[in-house]
């Protein structure tokens, strides 16, 4: 399987993706995590159970990964820190790729064995956010 392929200009899908984590990446750098309105946002699942949902310190993740405190990002949520990087990266190559640049990265089929390394990553990190127990 070759990871780098040679191609034409981004694909729609690629340029609204890219602009998704713009935004998103955009809001995390730009709205205060203790203001309104990123602190009106209260995980429906923690205040019910006490127990934290996948998502769990995403926001917290993606507010330090834009302010490069990588580490920070990795102790809020391991999963958000590995988010935001690959948001980072999938925007920088599509404006990249919009500027000329001809390589992408070639598809990956989901194949059972990446389907169920993603789910162990998944609950790697909610075990992380359950032994870790803050709030």
């Amino acid at each position: 399987m070759t990871w780098i392929a040679r191609s034409g200009p981004p694909s729609d899908h690629a340029l609204g993706l890219a602009a998704s984590c713009a935004a998103v990446l955009s809001a995390a750098a730009l709205l205060p995590l203790d203001a309104p309105p990123l602190s009106l946002l209260a995980c429906p699942l923690r205040a019910a159970t006490g127990w934290p949902c996948l998502t769990c310190g995403c926001t917290h993740a993606f507010a330090a990964f834009v302010r490069f405190d990588f580490l920070a990002a990795v102790q809020a949520s391991p999963l958000g820190a590995a988010l935001a990087a690959a948001c980072a990266v999938h925007v920088a190559w599509t404006v990249l790729r919009m500027c000329g640049f001809r390589w992408a990265p070639a598809s990956i089929t989901a194949t059972p064995r990446i389907r169920a390394a993603a789910l162990g990553l998944m609950a790697a990190n909610w075990l992380f956010l359950v032994l870790r127990r803050t709030p």
